[in-house]
């Protein structure tokens, strides 16, 4: 397998990275979701919004 490709789990074939089906089985690769990076950003907002103030009172800056 070369630059660019990835294997088909169905049958091994490698395949195009871009391609979203196998030209040798007909495999259809799934297309990765965007909820992941919208929750892990719901994640760093939430982080931030909460430690980030309970770090600066640790500190004694305010409080």
């Amino acid at each position: 397998m070369g630059p660019g490709q990835r294997e088909c789990p169905s049958c091994g074939f490698a395949v195009d990275e871009t391609a979203e089906v196998c030209p040798f089985c007909a495999y259809e690769f799934p297309v990765p979701k965007a909820g992941m990076k919208a929750s892990a950003w719901l994640f760093v907002g939430l982080m931030l919004l909460f430690a980030f103030p309970a770090l600066l009172w640790l500190l004694g800056w305010f409080g």
